[in-house]
């Protein structure tokens, strides 16, 4: 038994570490150039690997409350911001919905676990991964009200939530492998995604003006 936890702490680790590596490429190169395509999807393959081990981890070995809070809130947002994709639907679906409403399931029955932290995983970083999973449960939950408008944003939904799966994975990564930097080797990446997150947000209201000044 202990030697298949090593074997799924090493796969999380090498998958991670690729993932890190393979997410820079589509953050950084323009939307729709093959190059963010081919490898947006082999960062998905990576992520994959990743937050199945994480499961595995999380389920077979006992572990604290904010660490399972951060697994459950990364996978959430690999699953949703995949299913922003055009290729998989044209609008917010009843699997849309149960995803949403299974994270804030898991959100209500880990939220009593929070507090049951440690020096690694402090209650902190897992109240604040509630509550930022929550709302983007929410807002999903939302979009069946307005999806003719969501049709018209469903590429920054896409391109902010895969943003936020790349920072969970850097957050936990460098919290585990940092331990000495604690607390901020976990908040560092998390503040930065957050700032990469608005950029992107800005840039793409911007882009949308102009287009709409053009037209």
């Amino acid at each position: 038994m202990q030697n298949l936890h090593h074997l799924n702490t090493l796969s999380h680790i090498g998958a991670g570490g690729l993932a890190l590596l393979l997410g820079l490429l589509p953050l950084l190169s323009r939307k729709g150039h093959r190059l963010h395509r081919l490898s947006g999807w082999m960062f998905v393959v990576a992520g994959l690997v990743v937050l199945i081990c994480a499961i595995i981890g999380v389920v077979v070995y006992p572990r604290p409350g904010p660490l399972v809070m951060v697994s459950l809130s990364a996978s959430y947002q690999y699953l949703s911001g995949l299913r922003a994709l055009p290729r998989f639907r044209t609008a917010p679906s009843w699997l849309d919905t149960l995803m949403a409403l299974a994270a804030l399931t898991g959100c209500c029955l880990l939220l009593s676990r929070m507090a049951n932290g440690e020096a690694s995983w402090s209650p902190a970083i897992g109240y604040s991964t509630l509550g930022f999973l929550a709302v983007v449960a929410l807002y999903d939950l939302s979009r069946i009200l307005w999806v003719a408008a969501w049709r018209r944003i469903r590429a920054i939904d896409h391109g902010l939530k895969m943003t936020a799966t790349y920072f969970a994975f850097a957050s936990a990564g460098l919290g585990n492998l940092a331990r000495a930097w604690q607390p901020w080797s976990q908040i560092g990446p998390s503040l930065l995604g957050l700032i990469v997150m608005l950029l992107l947000l800005s840039r793409y209201i911007r882009d949308n003006r102009r287009r709409g000044t053009e037209d």
